[in-house]
């Protein structure tokens, strides 16, 4: 990967997180976190890497994040210096979704509240 991927990778995760951050929709608000940016080769596409907080919905967060896709996309044209806007797409950070299977089976083998690690 290039230095001019990376830079453009690190720009896009900025201006998207700042974007989603400032969204007022309740299906997002609070709710999710931009954790990183892939472009393409030739910058063409852009995918953008969400967690959600847990206990929210994640279904409900990706239709909030397509809704406001658009409007994402236009912020990002209007504050990147490239020829072309790159298009975006969300998708749930895998990472995250394997930290919580990894929580959730440590709880079922351990229980955070046991009497007996006092």
């Amino acid at each position: 990967m290039s230095g001019r991927t990376r830079k453009v990778e690190s720009q896009l995760k900025e201006i998207v997180g700042e974007e989603v951050a400032a969204l007022s929709d309740p299906r997002i608000r609070g709710l999710v976190t931009v954790t990183g940016v892939r472009v393409s080769p030739d910058l063409a596409q852009a995918t953008v890497f969400y967690g959600v907080l847990a206990g929210a919905d994640a279904e409900e967060a990706q239709a909030g994040l397509a809704s406001a896709a658009g409007r994402i996309q236009a912020a990002v044209g209007t504050q990147t210096r490239l020829k072309r806007t790159p298009r975006l797409r969300f998708e749930p950070d895998p990472v995250v979704e394997q930290v919580a299977r990894i929580e959730s089976a440590l709880r079922e083998v351990r229980p955070v509240d046991d009497p007996h690690d006092e």
